[in-house]
C-alpha cells in the first residue's frame, strides 16, 4: 500500500495475485468494479546494480509515479506463490530515479553506507493502466487493483493483465473469499510472480521456456507449517510456469514439468499428512488426485511416440494423443481446477490445520521422522526388485519417487551431509528411472500401445537389463544409507 504522506512507513502487505487474460479484463470490471472507476496510468522501475546487489542480499527496490506521485518501496524478495505476506518499506520522493538518502530507516542502509548502491540502473519497467476499488468482504476491507499493461526488460517486454486484492483491514481469510468470488465470475489464474519475478524472468527469455522444479529453502529455524506452506508454494510455482507453454503450444516437455509439479504436490501433502490433515484435507487431496489423472494419458502417449513405430501405429497414436491433449487443455481451463489452486493456497496460509500443537512444532525432528518412515518401506523391499511383481514393483516406485522428492524439499535441513545427500539423492533417481522404464513396459499393454515385438513383453530381454540396473541403483542407495539420522544427531547433539 502506499505511503499517505511525505513520511516513511513500515508497513505489512498481505496480498493475493490473480492473473487473467487481456479479453477477460473488461467481463472483470463489468462483474467486480464499481461505476466510474476510472484506470489510472502507473509507471513502475525496478532497480539493482549490475552485480545485482540488492537481488543477492534478497530486496527489490523499485519507484512507482501515478500522476505527479513518486514512491520508493523496499520490498523483500519471496518464494511464495499467489499469497503473499512481506513488510514493506515506503517514503514519498521527488522523481523517478531512487533517493538513496531516502533508505536511510530501510533494511538497505548498510548497503547504502557501504557504498554498494552508487551504481544503481533501471532493470525493469512497467507501464500499466490500473484501475482500483474498495471490496467489503465479511467485515473486512480489500483493496482491489487491476492493472493491465506491459513489462519490459533487458530488451524484451511482455503484455498482461492481474488483479492483486490487498487485506487493508480485518481477517486475511477474506482474501480467500474474494478471490473465490472473482473466479466464479472471471476465469482468472493464480498468480505466481511478482512484478520483479515476472521482469527478470522476462528479460532472461526464461518465460518462454520450460521450468523445472527449483531449490525448495526449508530452513532449520521454520514450523511444520511453514515447512509445509513453502513446499506447497514452490510446487504450484513449477505448475503454473509451464501451464502456458501446455495451454498456447501444447509443449510435451511442459506437460511433463507441469505433471512434475503436481506429483511432488502429492507426495508433500503425503510427507506432512500427519501435522496437515483436517477437514478439508481428504477433499483437497482427491481434487489433486483428479487434476493429475488428466494429464496422465497424454504424457504417456508422448511417451510411447519417441519409440520406433511404423508409420500406421504412429498416426494411430497422434490422433490418441491429440485427444488427450484435448482432455488436458479442458481441465487445466476448468473453473474446478483454477479454484482448486486458490483454495489450496487459502488452506496452506488459514486452514484449521494451522491451528493444531503439531502445525508449530520445528520442521527438523519431523523431517528426519518422516524419512525414517519412507526409508523404511524401500529397504526391504528393494533388496528384492528381482522377485517382484508388477504391482510391488510400482508400489516401490511409489515409494521410491516420494523418497526423492521428500530429500529434495528438505535438503537444506541438512548442510553437513551434503556429499552424502549428493550420492543418496543420485542412487534414488537412478532407482526411480529403471522401476520407471520398468513401468512403461507394463502400462504399454494397459494402455494398448503397439508393442513391435517380443522386447516389449515382460520377462523379455528388454525387461532383464532394467531390473540389473536398479539392482545396482538400490546397492548404491544401501551403501550411502540414510544420512539424515547421523546429521540430525549432530545437529541435535546426541553424536
Amino acid at each position: 500500500m502506499d505511503a499517505s504522506s511525505s513520511a516513511d512507513s513500515v508497513d505489512r502487505e498481505i496480498e493475493l495475485k490473480l492473473e487473467l487474460d487481456a479479453a477477460e479484463v473488461e467481463r472483470l470490471l463489468e462483474q467486480l468494479a464499481p461505476r466510474g472507476a476510472s484506470a489510472v496510468p502507473q509507471t513502475t522501475v525496478y532497480y539493482d546494480t549490475p552485480a545485482a546487489v540488492l537481488r543477492k542480499h534478497g530486496f527489490t527496490l523499485r519507484v512507482r509515479q501515478t500522476r505527479d506521485r513518486f514512491v520508493q518501496t523496499v520490498k523483500p524478495t519471496t518464494d511464495s506463490a499467489g499469497l503473499l505476506s512481506r513488510a514493506e518499506y515506503e517514503t514519498e520522493i521527488s522523481s523517478i530515479d531512487p533517493d538513496l538518502a531516502a533508505l536511510s530507516d530501510s533494511p538497505l542502509s548498510h548497503l547504502v553506507k557501504d557504498g554498494q548502491l552508487d551504481d544503481l540502473k533501471a532493470v525493469t519497467r512497467s507501464e500499466v493502466k490500473r484501475t482500483s476499488w474498495v471490496l467489503e468482504v465479511g467485515g473486512s476491507r480489500i483493496q482491489a487493483d487491476l492493472d493491465q499493461g506491459s513489462i519490459a526488460s533487458h530488451g524484451h517486454s511482455q503484455e498482461f493483465a492481474e488483479l492483486e486484492l490487498e487485506l487493508l483491514s480485518g481477517d486475511p481469510a477474506c482474501l480467500l473469499r474474494a478471490a473465490k468470488d472473482v473466479a466464479e465470475r472471471v476465469p482468472v489464474r493464480l498468480g505466481v510472480l511478482t512484478k520483479a519475478d515476472r521482469g527478470a524472468l522476462v528479460g532472461s527469455g526464461a518465460l518462454r521456456k520450460i521450468a523445472k522444479a527449483a531449490p525448495v529453502h526449508v530452513r532449520d529455524d521454520m514450523s511444520i507449517a511453514e515447512a509445509f506452506e513453502t513446499i506447497l508454494h514452490a510446487c504450484l510455482k513449477q505448475y503454473r510456469r509451464n501451464e502456458p507453454l501446455v495451454l498456447a503450444k501444447r509443449k510435451k516437455d511442459a506437460l511433463h514439468q507441469a505433471r512434475v509439479a503436481m506429483r511432488r504436490l502429492r507426495s508433500a501433502f503425503t510427507l506432512f499428512k500427519p501435522a496437515i490433515s483436517d477437514v478439508e484435507y481428504q477433499f483437497l487431496r482427491e481434487e489433486l488426485r483428479w487434476f493429475s489423472g488428466q494429464l496422465g494419458e497424454a504424457r504417456n502417449l508422448d511417451v510411447y511416440l519417441e519409440r520406433e513405430l511404423s508409420d500406421k501405429d504412429r498416426e494411430a497414436l497422434i490422433v490418441r494423443r491429440d485427444q488427450a491433449y484435448d482432455h488436458v487443455l479442458a481441465a487445466m481451463d476448468s473453473q474446478r481446477f483454477r479454484l482448486l489452486l486458490i483454495e489450496l493456497v487459502g488452506w496452506a496460509a488459514f486452514g484449521t490445520w494451522r491451528k493444531t500443537r503439531n502445525a508449530a512444532k520445528p520442521v527438523e525432528d519431523y523431517a528426519a521422522h518422516r524419512l525414517n518412515r519412507l526409508w523404511s518401506s524401500i529397504e526391504h523391499v528393494g533388496r528384492h526388485v528381482a522377485d517382484l511383481d508388477e504391482e510391488t514393483r510400482h508400489e516401490l516406485r511409489i515409494q521410491v519417487k516420494k523418497m526423492r522428492y521428500a530429500i529434495e524439499f528438505l535438503r537444506d535441513l541438512y548442510p553437513a551431509a551434503t556429499r552424502a545427500e549428493k550420492s543418496f539423492g543420485g542412487a534414488v533417481e537412478d532407482l526411480q528411472e529403471s522401476l520407471g522404464k520398468l513401468n512403461d513396459l507394463a502400462t504399454a499393454r494397459t494402455l494398448g500401445v503397439p508393442q513391435g515385438d517380443e522386447n516389449w513383453l515382460i520377462g523379455s530381454p528388454d525387461e532383464r537389463p532394467l531390473i540389473r540396473e536398479a539392482e545396482r541403483a538400490f546397492n548404491d542407495l544401501e551403501g550411502v544409507g540414510p544420512f539424515w539420522r547421523e546429521a540430525h544427531k549432530a545437529d541435535s547433539g546426541e553424536a
